[in-house]
């Protein structure tokens, strides 16, 4: 992976650079004084891009001259002539900058704006990546939303210019020449042959004379607000040309990509992935209608390369299920184009499951050869003239005299063409899912709601529950719930993979969900926060999100905020998320009873969770016993005081380790005499929770008799993992131990 323009460009800009102003037919701009500045005119060749930044002055040639290898999107400024007799306060978009009004805020958030400014005859573009309030400060606006006649932002989808590697690429010295096509191309028509990609749409003059090439299919960009190339020359009447000449169209949209990518670019949501895909779809269709590609033609999503982890894996394949599925609906062609070495792979695990596949699979793998086989795709698979192999990266190719920067592809596959294909002028309406459907769903207090769905089935009779770590080891969890509840079904495991059976009445499946990534969150445990009458207060937290994270906490009362702490770590497992109160409040709550307030915890990569709870006094005096514990292969203890209700009940705060819910029983010692034991309770698997306890007379005792209001004891913690209730056997039996101090409140 390399670092893209607009990664180092928000890496290097400073948080106070030195300002300059620009003007241009009067309007003028204000931005970092490092930014470069381009005069563009007719004979201009510099190419319009929106991954560095950069302020361009007057109209985007026809003839730009762009690398393959911009990607991503930030803040950059275009300001151009106002077109003659033009009254709309915002001019129409080509559909590579800015896209339809069907994007939604599933596929993304705002990162694009257009402004008119009759007074000076002029047009801005504007673009932003992560410091929205650079371009509204250079452009003198309070909000970069919509603001009046003169002023309209779009909801733009995540997209990006795709990356490349740079190389150079003389032509062969004997100036080999194709023959011209004589025939037009057709809607949805296969072509087999060379073909190539740009980042921007060639001119018609460049077209004509690429017809001495050996290419004859072109790919071409048709979304994506995130587009580091201008689009200038991408219109209807320039795709009716090229059909009309015999050029055969594949469009690309270049929608969100994994959610861990290291290009920075607009991430798919792990919670959202599947109306994301669809968003995708919907603008991607009406991008192309509107340069008069219409139904029975292919659209390509452009998923760049990514890590393979879980994570990535399960996004990936959600939003792209959608995008198929929203295709097929609107009555086009799905195609995916990306490195073999990531979603080709997992495009590949899927084919010939009930997962939505895309009809035509275009392969990057630079390896030189002008074939559609590769090694990573099974013969078997998109075998009916359904591939595309991107066998060269960027390289510099010229014919006719004229010269772009392309890729190179051997084509095999459904291409494109103005007008619609036939059979499709008439969409049917989509057919029932093929399998069910599973949305999970975290709640503040650590339990999971999954809510299971499959319409048009009728022979359901019953949902069966399947969790784990890993998409390939999934195992049931708890008993089949009836498929006539309405309510989402609540899961106390913390897995990081769900999936969902439907079952007839005579138990055999109907089919099964895709596996469901759990979405990172937090969460906090229990009904109380502990509040000394000195010193810090805590409340119980766990992220799933990775090993560990940094959490803040907000407690408010009503709407003051009474409590907002900076980060601090929470180890995996989850702790105490500590919390400083002022004089005044210990003095109110030390005074009263329990305060209800409302307690957020937040984690930069994890979200953030809210919850009504009670901050509840304690007091002590006197320095803390000391407190130690030793975890055990399957729990651990988490709190070092555990607080008893009136000296009598209280709970020991754990954390299940297990891979499978702990079935944990509680011993509590002092001076060598057992003073509480429990039952066997159900945690969940890698959850926190509160094994629960009352204390005999001789331990009530013991703890009224203290000066300090701190009793040292001794805890075993008995767990023996899985359990009849959640679908998993009995295993081992570990205990986990420490000494602990008990508080009365």
């Amino acid at each position: 992976m390399v670092l893209t323009f607009a990664t180092l460009a928000a890496m290097s800009l400073p948080a106070a650079a030195a300002a300059r102003t620009i003007s241009y037919r009067g309007y003028t701009v204000k931005v970092p004084a490092g930014w470069p500045v381009f005069r563009l005119s007719t004979r201009s060749r510099t190419c319009v891009r929106f991954d560095r930044h950069a302020v361009y002055l007057g109209t985007p040639s026809t003839s730009e001259r762009c690398p393959t290898d911009p990607l991503g999107r930030t803040e950059a400024i275009l300001v151009s002539p106002l077109r003659p007799g033009s009254q709309a306060a915002v001019e129409p978009a080509g559909p590579s900058l800015l896209p339809s009004a069907t994007a939604t805020a599933a596929s993304a958030g705002r990162s694009a704006a257009r402004i008119v400014d009759p007074r000076d005859h002029v047009v801005i573009t504007a673009t932003w990546g992560r410091d929205p309030g650079l371009i509204r400060r250079a452009l003198s606006i309070r909000s970069l939303r919509s603001s009046g006649a003169q002023f309209t932002v779009r909801r733009t989808p995540a997209a990006i210019a795709r990356r490349r590697s740079t190389a150079r690429h003389a032509r062969t010295a004997d100036g080999a020449q194709a023959m011209a096509a004589s025939v037009a191309s057709t809607p949805g028509g296969v072509f087999t042959g060379l073909g190539f990609d740009a980042c921007q749409t060639p001119s018609q003059t460049t077209m004509t004379d690429w017809l001495q090439s050996p290419f004859l299919a072109a790919g071409v960009y048709i979304g994506g607000a995130n587009m580091a190339c201008s689009q200038p020359n991408l219109t209807a009447a320039w795709v009716a040309a090229q059909t009309e000449a015999g050029w055969h169209i594949i469009p690309i949209y270049v929608g969100l990509q994994a959610p861990a990518n290291s290009c920075g670019c607009a991430p798919i949501s792990t919670t959202e992935a599947a109306a994301q895909g669809s968003a995708a779809a919907t603008d991607a269709v009406t991008s192309a209608e509107a340069i008069g590609i219409g139904p029975g033609n292919p659209i390509y999503d452009d998923m760049e390369a990514y890590d393979r982890t879980t994570t990535n894996t399960a996004a990936v394949l959600t939003y792209l299920g959608a995008w198929t599925a929203t295709l097929h609906a609107d009555g086009y062609l799905s195609g995916v184009y990306s490195s073999d070495s990531s979603g080709i792979l997992d495009l590949v695990a899927q084919y010939g499951t009930t997962f939505p596949e895309p009809d035509d699979l275009w392969i990057a793998n630079w390896n030189g050869a002008e074939s559609t086989v590769d090694a990573s795709v099974p013969a078997t698979d998109w075998a009916d003239n359904q591939r595309l192999h991107q066998y060269r990266g960027a390289h510099d190719d010229d014919y006719g005299g004229a010269e772009l920067n392309i890729d190179s592809d051997y084509v095999d596959a459904a291409t494109a063409a103005a007008g619609t294909g036939a059979g499709t002028t008439t969409v049917a309406a989509p057919a029932p899912p093929l399998a069910p459907s599973l949305t999970v769903t975290p709640t503040p207090n650590g339990t999971l709601e999954m809510t299971p769905s499959w319409s048009g089935q009728t022979d359901i009779r019953s949902w069966q529950l399947e969790g784990g770590n890993s998409p390939s080891s999934l195992t049931p969890i708890g008993r089949r719930v009836n498929a006539s509840r309405t309510t989402p079904i609540s899961v106390r495991n913390s897995y990081a993979y769900y999936q969902v059976l439907a079952l007839a009445s005579t138990g055999q499946t109907l089919g099964a969900s895709t596996t469901t990534a759990t979405p990172a969150h937090v969460a906090m445990f229990g009904e109380s926060a502990y509040v000394p009458r000195q010193g810090q207060g805590g409340v119980p937290v766990a992220c799933f999100e990775s090993s560990s994270c940094l959490v803040t906490v907000k407690i408010r009362d009503g709407t003051r905020t009474i409590s907002h702490t900076g980060p601090e770590p929470i180890a995996a497992g989850g702790g105490v998320a500590h919390f400083t109160l002022s004089g005044h409040w210990h003095k109110l709550i030390a005074g009263h009873k329990p305060l209800p307030v409302t307690i957020t915890i937040a984690s930069t990569l994890a979200g953030q969770a809210s919850q009504a709870m009670k901050l509840v006094p304690y007091a002590t005096t006197g320095p803390r016993p000391v407190q130690s514990g030793t975890p055990s292969a399957q729990i651990r203890l988490v709190g070092g005081i555990e607080f008893v209700s009136h000296g009598w009940s209280g709970g020991v705060l754990a954390a299940c380790v297990s891979t499978t819910p702990c079935r944990a029983s509680t011993t509590i010692l002092a001076g060598g005499k057992v003073i509480a034991r429990t039952n066997p309770e159900l945690l969940g698997a890698g959850m926190v929770g509160y094994l629960h306890f009352s204390l005999t007379r001789q331990g009530h005792l013991l703890l009224a008799g203290t000066k300090s209001n701190q009793l040292s004891v001794g805890v075993e913690v008995s767990s023996q993992s899985g359990g009849a209730d959640d679908g998993a056997s009995a295993s081992s039996v570990s205990v986990a131990s420490g000494q602990v101090t008990l508080a009365s409140y």
